[in-house]
């Protein structure tokens, strides 16, 4: 059990630490050379722009604004043929946002699920050259809610 004095001095301690924490630089979301905006509106299941590009290495944020009906998130695989087994594994991954957590080693990138008015953000390295589907994992969307991400030499 504390004494008053040690709980001050704790107490004292914790308020240094949260007013550090207050001013600390934005985490590494915030460190990017490129940002683009994906959209996704009204109650279509598509994203706009369906393509992007971006150069390999570098660091990309997307930004993804919900202007639809429907919750959504944007999930990057670093390969195709993986698509299947999240959507499927998606099912179960409601406290995760959809996002297979257990398979994130298969993953480039993926937001938070984005409530309709919502925007999120992600921040990644582009993979190697070529052409990265995105996709939205929430229930239901990703036969239709498709992109391509063309990661460039």
């Amino acid at each position: 059990m504390l004494s008053r004095l040690g709980a001050g001095v704790l107490g004292a301690a914790v308020a240094r630490i949260v007013a550090a924490a207050e001013d600390a630089p934005l985490p590494a979301t915030q460190d990017a050379d490129t940002t683009i905006t994906i959209r996704a509106s009204g109650s279509t299941l598509e994203f706009s722009p369906m393509r992007v590009s971006a150069k390999a290495g570098s660091r990309l944020r997307i930004r993804f604004v919900n202007d639809g009906t429907l919750p959504h998130n944007l999930v990057v695989p670093k390969s195709e043929g993986d698509i299947d087994a999240l959507v499927l594994a998606a099912y179960k991954a409601g406290d995760t946002n959809y996002v297979p957590m257990a398979m994130k080693d298969k993953l480039v990138g993926w937001t938070t699920l984005a409530s309709p008015g919502e925007s999120v953000e992600v921040s990644f390295t582009v993979p190697a050259a070529g052409e990265y589907t995105y996709v939205c994992l929430f229930p239901g969307h990703s036969n239709s809610m498709l992109g391509t991400l063309r990661a460039l030499k």
